[in-house]
């Protein structure tokens, strides 16, 4: 598990997932949005 952790008001870094149809979404294609809403699912189990 990683310590490297972002404090509110820091840039978070730039990172691209798929999203529910596959396609590639990058973070920096929302920039100059006013906010992106990110949900990360563990898993069901």
């Amino acid at each position: 598990m990683s310590n490297n952790r972002i404090n509110r008001g820091d840039a978070p870094p730039d990172f691209t997932l798929q999203d529910t149809s596959g396609e590639e979404i990058t973070l920096s294609s929302f920039k100059g949005e006013k906010l992106v809403y990110l949900v990360f699912n563990r898993g069901f189990s």
